[in-house]
């Protein structure tokens, strides 16, 4: 006689807040490039200067003056930017991913707060050499816009994140 074999769910595990920082943080990283990207465009020599200008981590104050497409200070630029909204999508992720799901207006609320404080971790903690870059082709005005926008994808990645797992 065949025993039936008894089948138990396995529950779903929660991806860990370094997998989740990794989509925020890049969703993040990309919204707020865009608009780093339209912001440099208006007020720089070109749309690369901003961007160029966070590889002074690695070139120091030469990349400030780089404007046009390059490997070395365009792709580096976005990559250390990318980093970032990365590490900051993390700590994002770990603060707010087991707290209740919030409505997108609310979680808009929330990151707009948290881009608030990595803004002023940004330039008001960090050494001059680790600051962002962008500052300096960017106006006071336009680095809101930037930083509005690394908020908005944070939410949305958080968001998306919380639909897909059904939270």
């Amino acid at each position: 006689m065949e025993v039936p074999m008894q089948t138990h769910p396995v529950p779903k595990k929660k991806p860990s807040a370094l997998g989740r920082g990794l989509v925020s943080g890049s969703i993040a990283a990309v919204a707020s490039t865009l608009v780093l990207l339209l912001q440099s465009k208006k007020e720089a020599k070109s749309a690369f200067s901003a961007q160029n200008a966070v590889s002074h981590w690695i070139w120091g104050e030469e990349a400030k003056h780089r404007h046009g497409l390059s490997m070395r200070y365009t792709v580096l630029g976005y990559a250390i930017h990318h980093a970032s909204a990365v590490f900051w999508g993390v700590i994002y992720e770990r603060l707010v991913g087991s707290k209740p799901s919030l409505s997108p207006p609310a979680e808009l609320l929330r990151a707009s707060a948290f881009a608030t404080v990595a803004n002023l971790v940004d330039y008001r903690l960090t050494p001059h050499r680790l600051k962002p870059g962008f500052e300096h082709h960017l106006s006071k005005k336009s680095l809101v816009f930037v930083y509005a926008a690394f908020a908005a994808g944070l939410a949305a990645g958080h968001l998306l994140q919380q639909r897909r797992d059904g939270e």
